[in-house]
């Protein structure tokens, strides 16, 4: 599992949590971790993007 979908997990369970206590910091902070596990994702698959795109350059440049 992704550190990304660890954190948007979290932050679900997190609001839930704030959501039963009625408590709206503990919300905001889950909305918040979760934010930051899509932002981790999306990070994460633009550099497994970038890094085919440069294996893919040097096959070329090797006459793969």
């Amino acid at each position: 599992m992704s550190s990304g979908t660890a954190d948007k997990m979290q932050g679900k369970l997190k609001e839930a949590g704030g959501v039963l206590l009625d408590d709206d910091k503990m919300k905001a902070e889950g909305k918040a971790q979760q934010a930051t596990g899509s932002v981790k994702d999306a990070i994460e698959s633009i550099s497994d993007s970038a890094s085919d795109l440069v294996d893919k350059a040097a096959d070329l440049l090797k006459g793969k």
